[in-house]
C-alpha cells in the first residue's frame, strides 16, 4: 500500500509530542495489531476495535520525513480479512491507526500475510518512530532506497508523470523509440540550448565510405480520390558533398516524380538545392557555381523582387538567350542594354535602346541612334521635338517617298520624286504649294454662299427633324421649312415645322399628304380635302378635260372610307375595268366587295350594255318609303312610264327621270343616239345639267361635253377625296404595267402642256415632262425601289436640266443652291476626266478644287478674266504628297516649323527615328500621372509608361484590359528610395540571377514562395513561408497546414510539434520525451546493471519463512532461499527455510 495517511490517536499524540510542544519524542513500535472489521476512527480510542491479534513480525524504515515504509508478516495458519492495523508503542499505547471500509487483503491458512505499506504522518515527525527487526522491511524503492516498486501501466508510462512506478520492456517499447530505426507515431519536439558543437537534431551518414549523405524522409496520406489511407513516401531532405570535399556541401529537397509505392529514391526528383556559398538551385538543373538563385523553369513571384547589386557584366537583371538583355540601374540611369555574347559575365555593347534618368524621370529611346520602330499608334501629350541641330528636321510618314520637314523659314511636305512641295512660309504667314500662295478664308470670301455650286454627284444631307429639316432655306426664318429624313426609305416635307407631305418606299410606294396616317398600301393618301385642277392626261388622241385620271386607262378603283363606322361597314368603292364599272360595299380590309351597281359596256365599244342595281343581293328603295325587307325595287310615289320607261327603242327616242321645271328640275335625261343628247345620259340639278355620261362611256362632271381626252371620268372643277387609305388610287387595273397621274394645261404651248406623276413598270416613281402625243418624256425626279418596301435611289434631272435650290439664279450649273448646303459627304465623280468643284463670285469663277485627269487632287485660283488659272496646291494620289505652289502665310500668331526655325535633330519622327537625348514627358501637376502610351493596331491603349509625384513620386508601367480600363501598375519605381515594385505576376522563362539578397515582403503579409509540381498528371504545390518571429516553414498543397518549420534559432518543428532542437536534442513524440532524457534513462539503466562477472550481494537481512510445509512450494518473489535449519522432530516438513533479498551490485 503506497502513501496511506495514518491517523494518530490522542494517546499516541500525547506520547509523541514533546513537553511544551517543542518537537516529537522518540518511541519504538513493538507490536502491530490487526483488525478484521471496519470501524469509525475515534481519536480517543486506546484499543483498536475488531482487533484479532498482534504481531511482532514486522519491519519499518523512514523513507521520508513524513513517511515510514512498514512491512507486516503473519506466517501463522490463521484465516481472516484484514481491514486495518494499529501501531502499539513500547509503553502499550495505541499510537496510530489505519482502517478502510473494504478488506485490505485476505489471509488464508495456507498463505502468509505479507503487507507492505507507506504510512504518511501529517502532523508529527515520522523519523522519531523506531521499528523492530529490519529483516521484515520491504521499503518503497527510490533513487537512494532499495525496496519494492509498483509496475506502471501503459497509460502511466505514456503520461510520463509518475515518479514512483517502474516500466517494463513491453511498456517501454510501446512508448519509447529504439536507437536503431525508431518509428515515431506522434509529434516530435526537440528542445535544448545548442552550442557551436551540437544541435537539437543531428542526422549523420554512417562513416566508413565516400559519397554518403544524410537524409530525412517525409510520408503522408493521399488527399482525395481514393479510400487508401496508408502513408506513402512523399519527399526527402538530403545533405552531403557534391563530388568533392570542403566547399562542395549541399542541402537538397527531393519529391516524388512518379507513383512511389516502392519507397525508392529512384522515383524522386530534386526540387531544390542549397549549395556552399549560399546558392539556391530550384528544380533539377546543374549548379553553375556562381548564380545565387538558379531556377530550372518559370518563376512566379507574388511579392517584389529586389536587385541592389550588379553581376560581373554590370546587370541588375540579365535575360539570357544567345544575346543577353540587361536591366541595369547605375544610380543615375535605368537601362535596357544588350550584349554581343551570352557569357554570364558579358558586358553590354554600344546600343542604348531604352534609358530612364532616375533623377529626372526622363526617358531616352534608342539613345545610340540605330532606329526606333513603333508598330501602332504613338500618342504624345506635350511637345514632340524632332531635331536635327541647326539643319532641316524631317519626318517620313507612309510609303510616299516624301517627308515632312521644318527649317528656319518654312515647314511642310516635300516629295523628292517629282519636286512637289507644300509648306507654311513663316515670312508670308501663308501656306505655299510649290512656291505659290494658298487661298483660304483669311484672304478670299466663300463664293458658294452667293453663287451656289454645281454637283455631279450625290448630296448627302443631315437627318433633320420636322422643326429642323436636314435641307432648309436661308430666308425661311427659323428655318423650319424643307426636307427631313424619318427612316430608311422615308422622307417628308416640313412647312413651318409641320409635316405637309411624306414619301414612303415599301411594297407599295406611298405619298402621304396632310399628315394622314399611313395605311401601308395606298400609293397616294390625302389627309383632308383634295383639289385637282387642269386636264387629266389622255392617250394622245383626244383631250380628257380637267380632273384626275385613275388606272391609266387600264381600270382603277375609287375607295370611300368612313373611319368611324362599324367593322366591315367603313369602305365603299367605285371599280372600273374589263368593260365593267361597279359601285361596291367592301370589307374593311378591302378583301371582298358586293356591287350595288354594275355597269357593263359592249365588247370593244364604249356602248353601255347594261346597268344593274343590287345585282347580287339587296333591294332598291325609291322615295320616302320604308324598306319592306323583301322586294328588290320599292318606289314611294308615282312613276311615269314615259319618263321611266322608254317603250320604243329607236335612235330618236328620249326620256327623263325626275323633274324638269326650272330650278326645281333635278332629273336624269336619257337620249337616243339621234336626239339632241346624241345617246348621252345627263344628270341635272337646279335646272342645270351637272353631269353627263357620254355615248363613248365617259363620265363628264361640270360640263356638257367631253374635253376630247381619253379620260373616262372628266371633271370640270376640283375633285376632293378623303380617306385614311386610298382616298385617291391610281391603278393600272391589273398586271405589272405602269400607272400615272397626268397634269395638263390645255392652253399651253405645243409639247409644253403635260407633267406626269408616274409609277413605272420597274417600280420607279418619277415626276417627268411628257409631250402632247405622250410619245416622249424627260424625268425631273426619279426614285427607285429597294428590297421590300425600302426606297432605292433618288435621281434629279437625269435626262438634262438643272436644279436650283433657294433663290439661286440659273447659271448653267446642274445644281445651284442659294444658301448653305449641308451633307455628311459629297462625291464628285468625273470619271477618267476632271471632277471639279467651282467657287464663284456671281458670274466669275474664283477657285476650283477637285480630281484631275491623272486622278490627283488639285486646287486652282482663277483670274478675273475667267480663263487664267493658277495652281494653289496639288496632292498626288499615289504618293499622297501635298505640293503647294506658294509658301503659306498664317495669321493669328501661328508659327509652323520649317527649315528656318525647325531643327530635325531635336525632334522625333512619328514613324520611327533616332533620339540623341532624353524624351521628356512633363507632368502637369503633382497628382496626375503622365508618360508614354503604347497603342494597339486598332487604336486602343495597350501599355503605359508613366510617372507622377503623387505618393512621394514614382514611375510605372501599366497595361489596359480589353474593356478599356487600366490595370494596376505591374512595375513601379519609387522616387524616394529608387525601389522597383512588381504589382502583378512575374514570369521568368529563364533562370533569374540575383547578385544580392532577394527579399520577398509586403506589409501585413507573411511572405512565402510557392513551388509547383506541374508535370503531366500532377498539379501540386509546396510553399516555403517566413515564420512568425523568424525562421522558415513549409506549407502543404492545400495551404492549410504547416508540415515542417524551423524557427529563427534553428529549432525544427514537424506538424507544429517541436522535433529537433539546435543542440541536436530530438523530441521523441511517440515516447512523450526528448532523446536526451531517453539516453539519460538508458545510461542510467546501463549504469544500474552489473558488469560482466559482478557478484550478487545481499540486499536484506535473513528472513525466517517457517517450515517447508507452510511455504506452498516456493518463497514469495523476490526472496531467494539462503539457508535451511534441521527439524527438531526429524521430519522433512519441519525443515525451516530462510531467505534474503539480493542486489546486483
Amino acid at each position: 500500500m503506497a502513501g496511506n495517511f495514518i491517523r494518530v490517536t490522542d494517546a499516541g499524540r500525547a506520547a509523541l509530542v514533546a513537553q511544551g510542544n517543542t518537537g516529537t519524542n522518540e518511541h519504538r513500535v513493538t507490536e502491530i495489531g490487526l483488525c478484521t472489521g471496519a470501524f469509525v476512527f475515534d481519536p480517543a480510542m486506546t484499543v483498536m476495535p475488531n482487533e484479532r491479534k498482534r504481531v511482532n513480525t514486522f519491519g519499518g524504515k523512514n523513507v521520508a520525513k513524513d513517511t515510514i515504509h512498514v512491512t507486516i508478516q503473519d506466517t501463522t495458519s490463521d484465516q481472516y480479512s484484514l481491514y486495518g492495523y494499529g501501531l502499539y508503542l513500547e509503553s502499550g499505547v495505541l499510537a496510530a491507526v489505519y482502517v478502510q471500509s473494504t478488506p485490505i487483503m485476505e489471509k488464508s491458512p495456507a498463505a502468509y500475510l505479507m503487507l507492505a505499506s507507506d504510512m504518511q504522518f501529517v502532523s508529527i515527525d515520522a523519523t522519531k518512530l523506531v521499528f523492530g527487526d529490519a529483516s521484515f522491511l520491504n521499503p518503497p524503492a527510490s533513487e537512494t532506497v532499495q525496496g519494492v516498486i509498483e509496475l506502471a501501466t501503459q497509460e502511466e508510462v505514456n503520461e510520463g508523470k509518475d515518479a514512483l512506478r517502474s516500466l517494463t520492456p513491453k511498456t517501454a517499447a510501446a512508448w519509447y523509440a529504439p536507437l536503431i530505426r525508431p518509428k515515431l507515431t506522434g509529434p516530435v519536439s526537440v528542445t535544448s540550448a545548442p552550442s557551436d558543437q551540437d544541435a537539437q537534431l543531428a542526422v549523420a551518414a554512417a562513416s566508413g565510405a565516400l559519397n554518403r549523405d544524410a537524409k530525412i524522409r517525409f510520408h503522408g496520406t493521399f488527399a482525395a480520390g481514393t479510400v487508401d489511407t496508408n502513408a506513402r513516401f512523399v519527399a526527402s531532405i538530403r545533405s552531403g558533398y557534391d563530388a568533392g570535399t570542403w566547399g562542395r556541401e549541399y542541402l537538397d529537397f527531393w519529391i516524388n516524380r512518379t507513383p512511389n509505392d516502392a519507397n525508392s529514391d529512384a522515383n524522386q526528383i530534386r526540387a531544390m538545392r542549397i549549395t556552399y556559398g549560399g546558392r539556391v538551385v530550384v528544380g533539377n538543373r546543374d549548379d553553375d557555381g556562381a548564380t545565387k538563385l538558379q531556377v530550372a523553369g518559370d518563376g512566379t513571384f507574388s511579392g517584389g523582387i529586389t536587385s541592389s547589386g550588379l553581376d560581373a557584366g554590370g546587370a541588375n537583371i540579365r535575360l539570357r538567350n544567345g544575346r543577353d538583355v540587361l536591366l541595369r540601374n547605375d544610380g543615375s540611369n535605368f537601362y535596357f542594354l544588350l550584349t554581343n555574347t551570352s557569357d554570364p559575365s558579358a558586358s553590354w555593347n554600344a546600343f542604348r535602346p531604352f534609358t530612364i534618368n532616375v533623377a529626372t524621370g526622363a526617358v531616352m529611346l534608342d539613345d545610340s541612334g540605330v532606329g526606333t520602330f513603333v508598330g501602332g499608334q504613338l500618342n504624345v501629350k506635350g511637345m514632340l521635338n524632332v531635331s536635327n541641330g541647326g539643319n532641316e528636321g524631317r519626318a517620313i510618314i507612309g510609303p510616299s517617298g516624301g517627308y515632312f520637314f521644318g527649317s528656319a523659314s518654312e515647314a511642310g511636305f516635300y516629295l523628292p520624286s517629282n519636286g512637289a512641295m507644300f509648306a507654311l512660309n513663316f515670312t508670308r504667314k501663308n501656306l505655299h504649294v510649290n512656291g505659290k500662295d494658298v487661298w483660304h478664308a483669311g484672304n478670299l470670301p466663300n463664293p458658294a454662299q452667293t453663287t451656289g455650286f454645281t454637283m455631279s454627284g450625290q448630296i448627302l444631307a443631315a437627318e433633320g427633324t420636322v422643326d429642323k429639316p436636314g435641307i432648309s432655306f436661308v430666308n425661311d426664318g427659323a428655318p423650319d421649312t424643307g426636307f427631313f429624313h424619318i427612316a430608311d426609305g422615308v422622307f417628308a416635307v416640313a412647312n413651318n415645322a409641320k409635316e405637309t407631305m411624306r414619301f414612303v418606299a415599301g411594297a407599295t410606294n406611298r405619298v402621304l399628304i396632310g399628315g394622314t396616317p399611313d395605311d401601308f398600301y395606298s400609293a397616294l393618301q390625302v389627309g383632308g380635302a383634295a383639289s385637282f385642277t387642269g386636264a387629266a392626261p389622255g392617250n394622245g388622241l383626244a383631250a380628257m378635260g380637267s380632273g384626275v385620271l385613275l388606272g391609266n386607262n387600264g381600270g382603277g378603283t375609287i375607295v370611300f372610307k368612313s373611319a368611324t363606322s362599324a367593322a366591315d361597314m367603313k369602305v365603299w368603292d367605285f371599280k372600273a375595268g374589263d368593260g365593267i364599272f361597279q359601285g361596291r360595299a367592301v370589307t374593311d380590309g378591302w378583301t371582298s366587295g358586293v356591287p350595288w351597281i354594275n355597269v357593263v359596256r359592249q365588247a370593244n365599244s364604249n356602248v353601255i350594255q347594261s346597268i344593274a342595281l343590287a345585282p347580287n343581293s339587296g333591294r332598291v328603295v325609291m322615295g320616302p318609303t320604308a324598306d319592306d325587307g323583301s322586294n328588290t325595287a320599292q318606289v314611294s310615289g308615282s312613276v311615269r312610264a314615259a319618263n321611266y320607261f322608254i317603250n320604243s327603242q329607236g335612235v330618236g327616242d328620249a326620256g327623263l327621270i325626275g323633274i324638269y321645271k326650272g330650278a326645281n328640275g333635278p332629273n336624269i335625261g336619257i337620249y337616243g343616239s339621234s336626239t339632241i343628247g346624241a345617246g348621252a345620259l345627263t344628270f341635272s340639278a337646279g335646272g342645270t345639267e351637272r353631269a353627263r355620261v357620254t355615248p363613248s362611256g365617259k363620265l363628264v362632271v361640270g360640263a356638257t361635253g367631253e374635253d376630247g381626252s381619253s379620260a373616262v371620268v372628266q371633271a370640270n372643277g376640283p375633285i376632293k377625296a378623303s380617306s385614311g387609305v386610298g382616298a385617291l388610287v391610281a391603278s393600272n387595273g391589273s398586271g405589272a404595267g405602269q400607272t400615272s397621274i397626268i397634269m395638263r394645261r390645255e392652253g399651253g404651248a405645243t409639247d409644253q402642256r403635260q407633267w406626269e406623276f408616274l409609277h413605272a413598270p420597274d417600280g420607279v416613281l418619277s415626276i417627268r415632262t411628257v409631250n402632247d402625243a405622250y410619245s416622249a418624256s424627260q424625268n425631273a425626279l426619279s426614285v427607285t425601289r429597294g428590297n421590300g418596301s425600302a426606297v432605292g435611289n433618288m435621281t434629279l434631272m437625269q435626262n438634262g436640266g438643272r436644279v436650283l435650290v433657294g433663290g439661286a439664279v440659273d447659271d448653267g450649273s446642274i445644281l445651284n443652291a442659294a444658301g448653305l448646303v449641308r451633307g455628311l459627304g459629297f462625291a464628285v465623280d468625273g470619271g477618267s476626266s476632271w471632277a471639279t468643284v467651282y467657287f464663284k463670285n456671281s458670274t466669275k469663277t474664283r477657285f476650283a478644287i477637285g480630281k484631275t485627269d491623272t486622278d490627283d487632287f488639285a486646287m486652282t485660283a482663277w483670274a478675273d478674266d475667267g480663263t487664267t488659272q493658277s495652281k494653289v496646291l496639288d496632292v498626288s494620289r499615289g504618293s499622297q504628297v501635298v505640293s503647294l505652289a506658294k509658301r503659306p502665310t498664317w495669321a493669328g500668331g501661328l508659327i509652323p516649323f520649317d527649315n528656318g526655325n525647325f531643327d530635325p535633330n531635336a525632334k522625333v519622327n512619328k514613324a520611327g527615328d533616332t533620339m540623341t537625348n532624353d524624351l521628356r514627358v512633363k507632368q502637369p501637376n503633382t497628382t496626375d500621372a503622365k508618360g508614354i502610351v503604347l497603342v494597339r493596331a486598332d487604336g486602343t491603349a495597350q501599355a503605359w509608361l508613366h510617372g507622377t509625384m503623387s505618393g512621394g513620386g514614382y514611375s510605372a508601367w501599366a497595361t489596359m484590359k480589353a474593356d478599356g480600363s487600366w490595370q494596376a501598375n505591374p512595375i513601379t519605381v519609387w522616387n524616394s528610395d529608387n525601389r522597383v515594385e512588381f504589382g502583378s505576376a512575374t514570369y521568368f522563362n529563364a533562370a533569374p540571377e540575383f547578385r544580392d539578397r532577394p527579399r520577398v515582403t509586403r506589409a501585413g503579409w507573411q511572405a512565402d514562395i510557392g513551388l509547383r509540381n506541374n508535370r503531366p498528371g500532377f498539379d501540386s504545390w509546396t510553399y516555403m513561408r517566413a515564420r512568425d518571429g523568424g525562421g522558415v516553414e513549409f506549407i502543404n498543397n492545400a495551404y492549410n497546414s504547416t508540415t515542417l518549420s524551423i524557427d529563427d534559432w534553428g529549432t525544427l518543428y514537424l506538424r507544429g510539434a517541436q522535433i529537433l532542437q539546435t543542440d541536436g536534442n530530438l523530441n521523441l513524440t511517440w515516447r512523450g520525451r526528448f532523446l536526451s532524457a531517453e539516453i539519460d534513462d538508458i545510461w542510467g539503466n546501463i549504469n544500474a546493471r552489473a558488469s560482466a562477472g559482478a557478484r550478487v550481494q545481499w540486499d536484506s537481512g535473513v528472513n525466517n519463512f517457517g517450515t517447508v510445509d507452510r511455504l506452498g512450494g516456493a518463497l514469495p518473489a523476490p526472496w531467494v532461499m539462503c539457508g535451511l535449519s534441521g527439524p527438531g522432530n526429524g521430519t522433512a516438513n519441519a525443515i525451516v527455510v530462510y531467505g534474503v533479498l539480493l542486489r546486483n551490485q
